[in-house]
């Protein structure tokens, strides 16, 4: 009975106020659930890319020679299958594909039109080496010597600049996916802290009768942390659903315009663990803080 009376004391904290900063906590937790899923399919695109393209060499045979003649398409395709047969015996090489002329030219058709493969505008022979080894840099050096002895026009191409280029910009673009999230979650214990600053203020005649009534400041604080946490614990999960919902109409619209050059859209059960960590994680950082400030403000008052 003695701690009924004593919380009966304290004023009921879900005013327009608290209301408020509720909602500023959903939007914020809602920001954050975007950051992260933005993350997440960040992280699945860049390794959709880097793997299409590690470990493959391209093998370019000119449609002209050294000395700038054009050269017949029979002519490649024999140059074409040379060295695949060569580049194909040697170690650590799993694959060589040739493409055909059929396949050349519809990788082209959409930029050069109907006049790719003619006279005018010939084509090049093209093929396709998998290594065993992604990280195998001595296998690139014995294709390159392999195309060249067949063909000195060859062009040996390993992508390594472009999927530096890639690395860098997903890196780029996940530390700003995570420098959201970490603002958002900022702002969300900002808020609840001035919240509870200005509640603490707002009852000091409140707080000093129950100081002598016997109350102690882990006590009084402990019951205006405990009303912040069940607030903030619903707004953070309100929040996380709503982001989820909207990430999850997302996918479904973007699973309509799928494209070889983008991944899967969907999100694993790794990645809702991930999302179901997160309102825990705002409530727990904004009881850290709410209980910091309750006890800070509790031993500064006379």
């Amino acid at each position: 009975m003695a701690r009924k009376r004593i919380w009966e004391l304290l004023p009921d904290t879900q005013d327009s106020g608290t209301r408020f900063v509720m909602l500023v906590v959903v939007m914020m937790t809602f920001l954050a659930t975007l950051a992260v899923g933005g993350a997440l399919v960040v992280s699945a695109l860049r390794a959709t890319w880097v793997d299409a393209v590690e470990g493959h060499i391209t093998i370019e045979i000119p449609a002209s020679d050294g000395a700038g003649v054009i050269r017949n398409a029979d002519t490649l395709s024999d140059n074409a299958r040379g060295i695949a047969n060569a580049v194909g015996s040697l170690a650590g090489i799993k694959s060589v594909h040739v493409l055909s002329r059929v396949d050349i030219k519809n990788l082209v058709k959409p930029w050069m039109g109907e006049a790719a493969g003619t006279e005018d505008m010939p084509l090049p022979a093209l093929m396709g080496v998998t290594l065993r080894d992604p990280d195998d840099t001595g296998a690139l050096e014995a294709i390159t010597k392999a195309a060249k002895a067949l063909d000195a026009a060859a062009i040996v191409e390993a992508h390594q600049s472009w999927i530096s280029d890639l690395r860098r910009f997903s890196l780029v673009l996940l530390l700003a996916a995570c420098a959201m999230a970490f603002v958002t979650i900022a702002c969300c214990i900002v808020a609840v802290t001035g919240a509870v600053a200005a509640r603490l203020s707002e009852h000091h005649a409140d707080i000093d009768l129950l100081h002598l009534m016997g109350a102690t400041d882990d006590y009084i604080g402990g019951q205006f942390v405990q009303s912040v946490v069940r607030s903030v614990g619903g707004a953070a999960l309100a929040g996380t659903v709503i982001g989820l919902v909207l990430l999850k109409a997302g996918a479904l619209i973007a699973g309509n315009i799928q494209t070889a050059m983008l991944p899967q859209a969907g999100f694993g059960f790794a990645d809702y663990v991930a999302f179901a960590g997160l309102p825990a994680l705002v409530t727990g950082l904004c009881f850290a803080a709410a209980r910091f400030t309750v006890l800070r403000s509790l031993r500064q008052m006379p």
